[in-house]
């Protein structure tokens, strides 16, 4: 019972760093688990970490993004997401921290796991027999 209440205790702290805008801490930076990530994209424009926290964020992502869609474009079988061509970045950061509030086991996961699932979940490919991956271009 102590260790349920534990968790609990400690997966409600992750989720409110992930759902308001708090102050950054240096420890953060560590990208401990999604609720670190979700930390350092919301953070407040006011904080003096914010513009690193900010440029943290979104180097995380899209260089997981990145990662993820040149595996898919390596092989037409893996359809891990199909994200709108009009996602913007601050769109999809938007959307993530969204995705991360809304359940406290996300916020718990390794940061690089949060983001792949946050796309699989949020950006499902069509469910069409044969069809490839879309494939990006340059």
């Amino acid at each position: 019972m102590v260790r349920m209440s534990v968790f609990v205790g400690v997966s409600g702290l992750a989720l409110c760093l992930a759902g308001s805008a708090g102050a950054v801490t240096e420890d953060q930076f560590k990208l401990r688990n999604t609720g670190d990530l979700a930390a350092l994209c919301n953070a407040p424009t006011t904080d003096t970490l914010y513009t690193a926290a900010i440029n943290f964020c979104h180097g995380f992502g899209a260089g997981t993004y990145g990662v993820l869609a040149e595996a898919q474009n390596a092989d037409p079988k893996l359809r891990l997401f199909c994200a709108p061509a009009e996602l913007t970045r601050n769109g999809a950061v938007a959307a993530f921290l969204s995705w991360a509030a809304g359940d406290p086991k996300r916020v718990a996961m390794p940061a690089i796991d949060g983001v792949t699932a946050f796309l699989t979940e949020t950006y499902p490919c069509p469910k069409a027999a044969g069809a490839a991956a879309p494939r990006r271009t340059r």
